[in-house]
């Protein structure tokens, strides 16, 4: 029975790396195919899919029994950029967009304390704007503690909506 769970848990890391992140690959070796081997992996992939930190301990408890995929965060009020959402993903909504004229840039930053250097994100919008606009998201960077998000105004018209809802995912 230990075996065929192995072989499970195996194929399963194996083939969902950027959840395996932090948790170590088991071996080709017949000492893991102990449960006293096998446990504390489980174990470790028990917490991070909990969003606890590795080796933290603990099973922490999620509604309805799904697995969490993190802390999520949304910011207290619209407002200009930068706003603060500390969570490994999230909704930030943000006022005084500037790229009303077609082919203008910002940049709007998040800060944020969950987020590193090493940290691989990506941002959309889940608001409309207006009619005939695209403002689409370009470069996203991560830093230590802040994640900066450029978008523009593809060209297609004229944008006249200064206010919107970004949603943001990393993976540290």
């Amino acid at each position: 029975m230990f075996k065929k769970i192995g072989i499970v848990l195996l194929a399963f890391l194996l083939a969902t790396p950027v959840m395996a992140g932090g948790i170590p690959q088991i071996p080709s070796s017949p000492t893991y195919s102990e449960p006293s081997q096998i446990v504390p992996t489980l174990n470790a992939l028990i917490n991070q899919l909990n969003g606890n930190a590795l080796g933290a301990g603990g099973y922490a408890a999620q509604p309805g029994g799904v697995a969490s995929l993190g802390t999520q965060c949304q910011n207290a009020a619209a407002g200009a950029s930068p706003q603060i959402c500390n969570g490994q993903r999230g909704i930030v909504l943000f006022t005084g967009i500037t790229v009303a004229a077609p082919n203008t840039n910002q940049t709007l930053t998040i800060t944020d304390s969950t987020i590193t250097t090493g940290s691989v994100c990506w941002a959309c919008f889940v608001t409309a704007f207006t009619a005939a606009t695209t403002i689409t998201v370009g470069q996203i960077v991560p830093t230590a503690g802040s994640l900066a998000v450029s978008i523009g105004n593809d060209g297609s018209g004229t944008n006249a909506v200064t206010t919107g809802t970004l949603a943001f995912n990393c993976f540290n």
